[in-house]
């Protein structure tokens, strides 16, 4: 006998084996997708409740799902078809079946935190890029060199000294504050980093439209902890030098990096007529925390925030970053 004809022996004899009727066929097979679309729900793999794994757990030829005309009975073919299309249904619509279970949820919290450390990395290698330029642009920055301690206005915020006695301004005072973007349904979110830099994104989309208009103008960039009067400060036009439009950009840029953005920005705009004006503000930490208290809720920055950043302040240097002048306002104890 060729192996041929015993091949198709061993296949005579299984078949003769199964002596089920198609009722209890169909009941295996709805019984086998039951248990294996469970363990494909569990595990978060669709193919472990494929039509081939559901065959072969209930034990039925695959000829039953996809020969055309197998069966004389239209009804009876009718049954396997429902179960081979509840099967494909399944496997089409898998995530819909998946979205309430823990292990979803978990691979969905996965994805996210995943997305969040994929956008921080951009970011970081965005600051690696602008730390480059700025290391290529060292050398020409270091040619402007000048006399720090001549440069220097010491402002006493609490005494109100003025830096000019002059009533009128340069222009209007534009201020671009991060501030105003970090806001979302209603809530402060200081600490959340993907917001900051969108927040980051729209506050540089409005000082591009500042700077390309044709005038002369001093940029304040404000330097500080949260709570250390930049806002306030801001918003007293006497603060000003009255000789050029004055632009306030109102954020903590406490780092040289953080400051470099905004520097690397203005520069692509920058005229013979553009001054960048540092202003610090030295701030006691118990200053800080007082006026954090005295916040409205929805606007108050955790304690450790504040120090955290606090201790983050770096006094620009006026001999390596590409600033003009400085002024420092000092508050002193509540």
């Amino acid at each position: 006998m060729s192996s041929n004809e015993l091949s198709l022996l061993s296949k005579q004899t299984i078949a003769k084996r199964d002596r089920r009727t198609h009722d209890e066929r169909i009941t295996d097979l709805e019984a086998a997708f039951a248990i294996l679309k469970t363990k494909a729900i569990s595990s978060g793999i669709k193919t472990d409740a494929s039509a081939a794994k559901v065959l072969k757990d209930a034990r039925v030829n695959r000829t039953y799902f996809y020969v055309k005309d197998k069966l004389k009975d239209k009804s009876v073919s009718a049954k396997y078809q429902e179960v081979r299309i509840a099967i494909q249904n399944f496997q089409d619509n898998f995530d819909s079946f998946c979205s309430d279970t823990l292990v979803n949820q978990l691979r969905n919290k996965l994805s996210q935190a995943e997305e969040q450390r994929n956008q921080i990395a951009t970011t970081m290698i965005e600051q690696q890029k602008l730390v480059a330029e700025y290391q290529n642009h060292n050398s020409i920055l270091k040619k402007k060199a000048r006399i720090q301690s001549n440069q220097i206005v010491d402002v006493l915020h609490s005494t109100g000294v003025n830096l000019n006695s002059k009533v009128g301004i340069f222009g209007d005072v534009r201020i671009i504050s991060l501030d105003t973007y970090l806001w979302k349904n209603g809530k402060y979110m200081f600490d959340d980093e993907i917001i900051r830099q969108e927040a980051w994104k729209r506050a540089t989309k409005e000082l591009t439209q500042v700077l390309q208009r044709a005038l002369p103008m001093r940029i304040y960039i404000l330097i500080g902890a949260p709570c250390a009067g930049k806002t306030f400060w801001s918003k007293d036009h006497s603060n000003f030098y009255p000789d050029l439009h004055s632009v306030i950009i109102d954020a903590t840029n406490l780092t040289l990096l953080s400051r470099l953005k905004w520097i690397s920005h203005i520069n692509k705009y920058r005229t013979k007529d553009t001054r960048i004006c540092a202003v610090v503000f030295d701030t006691p930490k118990s200053v800080l925390q007082s006026r954090n208290n005295r916040r409205e809720p929805t606007k108050q920055v955790r304690s450790a925030q504040i120090f955290k950043k606090a201790n983050e302040l770096e006094i620009p240097n006026l001999l390596h970053e590409d600033i003009d002048e400085m002024i420092i306002v000092r508050s002193l104890d509540e």
